[in-house]
């Protein structure tokens, strides 16, 4: 993560850890089988964690602003996932800028979350961080109607406009996590074109189809620069008719995720997100 200036709203445990600069991931849980594969009709990677409930498959789209990460640099979080839903969890290598820009990643995802329906299991759910989160809601809203079409979806720290105007993105330019000059940067990387920031597929935000949505386990860091589109999508969310449920953590940063084994409040707050995640699976496969 980029350095920045000190916080004192930020979580004492996650400041302490960055201001020695001794923020290692420990690995995630073990689960009884992780396989990796290949997304045949994308031709991207991908991993599969197996839960012990085979009732859904949740599809997850990993953070790092379309530019970085993949399934090492996200196994922890995946493997947390699958433990705490009891689903098996598909983690997708999507494609990443600039070698491969919009809409690339979006169109991996949306492959990913179709052949995991069709594979994998009777009914697929979608997960992610930051640009995670952006393919996982292109991808429901490109499926909805459909036999692949999701039946709930978490979205932590959510990339889903890129308005630099937010208010947050001033409050919280320097932030520890994520800056706004670096998230500038990757959405330049990603888009290319200034035009096509207005585009649903890369902001869902401006989709007049939301209310087409499943249940949604939406998370807003308060120290992160993405932290009021966040608020924004929680509230057209629930104008459009979607069920969701919105947790603010105050004191967390952009991929506080990482955290979670290594502050008590970014523990508890990727459980009380887990818990409500299962239990929306919960309610939509006992439907």
């Amino acid at each position: 993560m980029p350095d920045a200036s000190p916080d004192p709203l930020l979580d004492p445990q996650i400041a302490a850890l960055a201001a020695a600069d001794e923020v290692e991931e420990p690995p995630g849980p073990d689960l009884r089988e992780v396989r990796d594969l290949t997304v045949p009709s994308a031709g991207v990677p991908a991993r599969l964690y197996s839960g012990d409930l085979d009732d859904c498959v949740v599809v997850f789209l990993h953070g790092g602003g379309f530019v970085s990460g993949g399934l090492d640099s996200h196994d922890a979080h995946a493997r947390r996932l699958c433990r705490d839903t009891g689903r098996s969890v598909l983690a997708v290598d999507y494609r990443l800028a600039p070698a491969h820009p919009f809409p690339a990643a979006y169109d991996d995802a949306v492959a990913a979350v179709r052949w995991a329906r069709e594979e994998l299991g009777e009914r697929v759910a979608v997960a992610g961080p930051s640009a995670g989160a952006n393919l996982a809601m292109g991808a429901a809203l490109a499926l909805a109607g459909t036999d692949a079409a999701p039946v709930a979806q978490l979205l932590v720290n959510p990339l889903v406009h890129g308005d630099p105007s937010y208010p947050s993105r001033t409050e919280l330019a320097d932030a520890y996590g994520l800056t706004s000059q670096r998230l500038e940067w990757c959405v330049e990387q990603y888009l290319g074109e200034q035009s096509l920031r207005d585009d649903p597929r890369f902001a869902p935000l401006l989709s007049p189809d939301l209310r087409l949505l499943p249940p949604t386990v939406l998370v807003v860091a308060g120290r992160d620069p993405l932290r009021d589109e966040g608020r924004e999508l929680g509230r057209r969310l629930g104008d459009a008719g979607v069920t969701v449920d919105l947790s603010e953590e105050p004191g967390m940063p952009h991929g506080f995720w990482r955290f979670a084994p290594l502050s008590d409040a970014a523990g508890s707050a990727v459980a009380r997100m887990s818990t409500l995640f299962r239990e929306r699976l919960d309610a939509a496969t006992h439907a």
